[in-house]
């Protein structure tokens, strides 16, 4: 069971990741509006664009159908009964995930949608890494800090607003450093892009604060992670948003997402050695 809820996760990662090489690539129409059907077919004729769609859409279909599988295993074993309604509610929440992809495809990939495509599918996988962890019944052990929840919404907030503003086409709105020789935004789109930055900021410097309180080997592989996200974000600006380093950047901002999420959801004492009162 948890090796199968592991390659659920592994895939869940890999669609991300590769959802954003479709956006850096512009392929999102390669099977042009139509869903599930590929440019009017089954299975449509695998090249360009619509190779790179297709191949996002049959990861994302073998994710569902693993998942489906695991969920009628808990539901069948009497011994996971603690896990029902947290199965229940990711399993929907991954059909909802769907239906919004179905609708970014629909409606041409409008920003707001496919950012909360991307969204859910982060919340999902909280829900998947939670289920990898209690699947032989044990429970968060010790105090948990409070820091951790709130660090893992920064993170999220900061790849919501980085999502948003790829797809809106903003990321050139300022250099890597300021917004056209001065530290004060001039218009909306700088205001959008500065404030993903203040977020990934506060995130930083939150998850270094963390790291002392909550000593967790997660953590300190995510602020390693963290330092090579920001270094290939300025990458991708100095670069013009080259399309590797911006599908990099996303891929590493995941996995310190990722790596909290295990540090807040593994029931390790060793989790409780440190934290705050």
């Amino acid at each position: 069971m948890k090796i199968k809820l592991l390659v659920v996760i592994v895939l869940t990662y890999l669609l991300i990741v590769f959802g954003g090489y479709v956006a850096s690539s512009e392929s999102g129409m390669g099977c042009g509006p139509e869903w599930p059907l590929c440019n009017g077919a089954v299975i449509p004729e695998l090249q360009g664009d619509t190779l790179i769609e297709f191949a996002h859409r049959v990861i994302g279909l073998v994710l569902f159908l693993l998942f489906s599988q695991i969920v009628l295993h808990i539901y069948k074993k009497k011994r996971y009964h603690h896990l029902k309604t947290i199965t229940l509610n990711s399993y929907l929440l991954l059909l909802f995930q769907i239906l919004a992809g179905a609708v970014v495809v629909i409606l041409d990939l409008p920003a707001l949608v496919v950012t909360l495509h991307l969204v859910l599918a982060m919340i999902f996988s909280g829900l998947l890494i939670y289920l990898y962890h209690h699947t032989n019944g044990t429970f968060l052990k010790g105090k948990k800090t409070i820091h951790l929840p709130i660090l893992l919404l920064a993170l999220l907030s900061t790849i919501g607003l980085g999502a948003y503003v790829k797809h809106t086409s903003i990321g050139l709105a300022c250099s890597w450093l300021d917004c056209h020789g001065t530290f004060m935004p001039n218009s909306l789109v700088e205001w959008i892009q500065t404030i993903h930055r203040v977020f990934a900021l506060i995130s930083f410097v939150y998850l270094i604060f963390v790291a002392f309180i909550y000593r967790n080997r997660s953590i300190l592989i995510a602020i390693l992670l963290f330092v090579i996200q920001m270094a290939a974000g300025i990458i991708t600006i100095l670069t013009q948003i080259d399309m590797l380093w911006g599908v990099l950047h996303l891929a590493l901002a995941t996995a310190v997402y990722y790596f909290v999420l295990d540090a807040w959801l593994q029931p390790n004492k060793e989790n409780s050695k440190r934290s705050c009162s």
